[in-house]
């Protein structure tokens, strides 16, 4: 490449290069509107739902749980362990 500093690269595809389209002004943006009344919570009421889905869940299990461990010591039905 030379040396010269006022060269402009361009690109070579056989066109000329199209002068840059001055900037338009900016668009007034209008505030954004409420939310709407129906939600009045933090949650949806999807997100709700799988929440309690995943609370109820892990009762279930605790529950299993403490079933379980709290049968170990009592013989079973037959007098076996």
């Amino acid at each position: 490449m030379s040396p010269d500093a006022d060269r402009i690269a361009v690109p070579t595809n056989g066109k000329r290069p199209h002068p840059a389209p001055e900037p338009a002004a900016p668009v007034p943006v209008a505030p954004a509107s409420p939310p709407p009344a129906t939600v009045t919570g933090p949650f949806t009421p999807t997100q709700l739902a799988v929440g309690f889905g995943i609370l109820a869940a892990a009762l279930a299990l605790l529950a299993g749980s403490l079933r379980r461990r709290s049968r170990a010591g009592r013989p079973g039905r037959f007098g076996r362990r």
